[in-house]
């Protein structure tokens, strides 16, 4: 990275969003300032901070100093750690970007850290607080830089908003991706890549440009035409993917599948880190952890009458993790299991249930996934019981009230066959029928609150429906 700023020219060896670099740059002040010869010949360039500047700032053996290189008009920042005599560790990347030569006495500047402010704001997790080996350092507008050595550092925001995107975000990570050492997503839908990444940005702050790409390919089609599909959608540049195609048993797409990873192993360790705080998400946040799982492990399923079922599919490992998000959504006693290995929500009732469920927590399901969520909503609302419920219902809610004789000359079927369908257990729940049936005192039909909301739901999810996916 390297970024103009009036007449000198910054750069960095840190995972740092380059906007971000140049905001911190022009607000943060120096320590002391320095100036040493580096030693390039061996092969890690050094350069030592002399005790007396070391002993007015209190530096000792063993800390991590942000350093900033000064080269005529160029800057190089990065972070070491204090070695024995003062001697700390340069970049190659610092000495080929400054051309540095070997014995040349060159200025060196040590960053002051920003105050350690604590917060007790709900809402808001603290990276900061990560404890898996990695040094914190504190930088200015709230941002931190984690360092471990022999790990390329990393700066991002300190305070992690909690957030729906960042809930669906850890969920389809864990469904479709790793981040137990290099964090990686794999998956064929392009909309899903371009969520992950807008969400890294977003949320962490990682720049585009530090995903790599590989696509994973078997398919008759080009596979080079597909790897520059995929380039395009995404906006990538061509040094972004990697060389070879990966063959892979499965069938793909003729655009293949596309796994594109964060190579570095700090960053699957802050998002471990993110990630275990949310294993039991409560609420509305819930539903989202629950979409994540469907855009990475879900299905939708459509037989003759309509949408037929919606599967999560889980690994031995997951089982509880999903069975507690299910429970959490009370989706959980709508779905039977299958083969011990996906969770199965069926039948028209149970169907509906999940959608209202979403419906209450103004939530789509699918949202990101169009061609599930298409297929999904499509599924229900032409579903032949949803038509017929809708059917109904939308004529009882206009008179108020109807007998039975009224209801038959609405619809033109015989009054024992309205009776018949209207007494059925699905929609049965949406109705109230009052009266003995006799001509004193006729059967009198009327929605209750169950219907009422059946009908606004319908409507919600049909202009859902109308707006994203018809055709006109």
């Amino acid at each position: 990275m390297v970024l103009k700023n009036n007449s000198l020219k910054l750069s960095t060896n840190e995972i740092m969003d380059p906007l971000i670099f140049k905001e911190i740059y022009n607000k943060e002040e120096f320590l002391i300032r320095f100036n040493s010869k580096i030693t390039t010949e061996s092969g890690s360039p050094f350069a030592t901070f002399p005790a007396a500047s070391r002993n007015l700032i209190h530096i000792k053996e063993g800390d991590v100093a942000i350093i900033q290189a000064k080269q005529v008009n160029k800057i190089f920042e990065f972070l070491s750690t204090i070695r024995k005599w003062g001697r700390f560790s340069i970049p190659l990347s610092a000495v080929n970007i400054l051309g540095l030569k070997n014995h040349e006495d060159i200025e060196f500047r040590i960053i002051k850290q920003s105050s350690q402010i604590s917060s007790t704001e709900k809402g808001l997790i603290d990276l900061a607080k990560i404890d898996s080996g990695e040094e914190i350092l504190y930088r200015k507008k709230n941002f931190i830089t984690v360092f471990k050595t022999s790990k390329t550092p990393i700066t991002l925001p300190r305070f992690i908003k909690i957030t729906p995107d960042l809930v669906e975000l850890l969920f389809l990570i864990h469904g479709d991706g790793h981040y137990q050492n290099k964090l990686y997503f794999v998956n064929k839908n392009p909309e899903l890549h371009k969520f992950v990444i807008r969400a890294f940005y977003e949320i962490l702050k990682i720049p585009q440009d530090m995903w790599r790409a590989r696509l994973l390919f078997n398919n008759e089609t080009d596979a080079e035409l597909a790897k520059e599909e995929w380039k395009n959608i995404l906006n990538f540049k061509s040094e972004q993917f990697y060389p070879s195609i990966s063959q892979t048993e499965l069938k793909t797409s003729d655009k293949g599948n596309l796994r594109i990873a964060l190579d570095k192993t700090i960053i699957s360790s802050i998002f471990r880190y993110i990630f275990e705080k949310f294993q039991n998400p409560k609420g509305n946040l819930a539903f989202h952890a629950l979409n994540g799982l469907l855009y990475a492990e879900g299905g939708v399923r459509k037989d003759k009458r309509g949408l037929h079922k919606i599967t999560i599919s889980f690994s031995q490992n997951e089982k509880n993790l999903f069975s507690r998000i299910l429970k959490n959504t009370k989706v959980l006693k709508l779905a039977r299991v299958e083969q011990n290995s996906r969770f199965c929500i069926s039948n028209w009732e149970n169907l509906y249930k999940f959608f209202r469920l979403f419906y209450l927590n103004e939530i789509i399901p699918f949202n990101i996934n169009s061609e599930r969520c298409e297929k999904a909503l499509k599924g229900f609302l032409e579903h032949s019981q949803t038509k017929t419920a809708y059917k109904y219902l939308t004529i009882i809610n206009k008179g108020g009230n109807y007998t039975l004789k009224e209801l038959a000359s609405q619809t033109g079927y015989r009054q024992d066959s309205i009776l018949d369908t209207l007494r059925k257990k699905q929609y049965s729940q949406f109705i109230e029928i009052k009266g003995r049936g006799i001509n004193r005192n006729p059967l009198i039909i009327s929605l209750n609150s169950s219907g009422k909301e059946f009908l606004k739901i319908f409507r919600n999810l049909e202009k859902i429906y109308n707006d994203r996916f018809r055709k006109y």
